[in-house]
């Protein structure tokens, strides 16, 4: 009688275990994608972006909105009173060296460094007052100046800008809309002031740029200009 004869399959095994740990972190993967998507998807509608500027020739005049409150910088007076006082420091007259008078050149390139560094000196504890701000030098090389707020009740809340006679507005009038735009630093607990601020600007007639800044950020303006455009 003849037995059966059986074959082993010549077909390799497959690791099952190798192939569900592969199949496992896939699936993982994909979870982490989706859930990454979602939250993306959720908070794009709560991201401030900030709009493109475009180039303009008018002048820009500055309000910090912080607390839900809007305050006038008044870089104007700032710059005028920061004008001023270098208008009224000492000249410092450099001293040319002539052959043969090395003593008296020597006194004359002591005495203008004295006047320099007394010059700087002032600079450096110069502190130029507005209504809202205090402003200090706080890098020379660059000319940096930090507005630092007197108050944290300075400006006007929400509920004071409806009025017809309100502090903001009464500030916009000293503007004209052809030649002057309206520049706000907005923090980040402050944008539905920011949205009635703006309203009030528009119907005015005046031009609107914003910038985001976060809460600790300082506002520090430089020799190098200003570069909230309108947007």
């Amino acid at each position: 009688m003849k037995r059966k004869r059986y074959f082993a399959s010549q077909r390799p095994q497959q690791n099952l275990d190798s192939f569900l740990d592969i199949l496992t972190n896939t699936v993982g993967v994909l979870m982490f994608m989706s859930l990454f998507i979602t939250l993306v998807a959720v908070q794009s509608s709560t991201i401030v972006r900030t709009p493109l500027a475009k180039e303009t020739n008018k002048k820009p005049n500055f309000f910090e909105i912080t607390d839900n409150r809007v305050i006038y910088l008044d870089t104007e007076s700032a710059d005028q009173q920061i004008k001023e006082f270098l208008g009224n420091l000492p000249t410092c007259v450099r001293p040319s060296y002539i052959s043969g008078f090395i003593d008296s050149y020597l006194d004359e390139l002591r005495n203008y460094q004295s006047c320099m560094e007394h010059k700087l000196q002032q600079l450096k504890e110069l502190l130029v007052e507005t209504k809202n701000y205090e402003v200090e030098l706080v890098d020379l090389d660059s000319g940096a100046w930090q507005y630092n707020p007197k108050s944290v009740n300075s400006g006007e809340s929400g509920k004071e800008l409806t009025q017809v006679n309100s502090e903001y507005r009464r500030t916009l009038s000293q503007f004209a809309p052809q030649k002057d735009y309206l520049a706000f630093l907005v923090r980040p607990d402050s944008f539905a002031t920011f949205r009635q601020v703006r309203e009030i600007a528009w119907k005015a007639g005046f031009d609107v740029g914003w910038e985001p800044k976060t809460p600790e950020s300082p506002i520090i303006f430089s020799s190098e200009g200003r570069a909230v455009g309108v947007q």
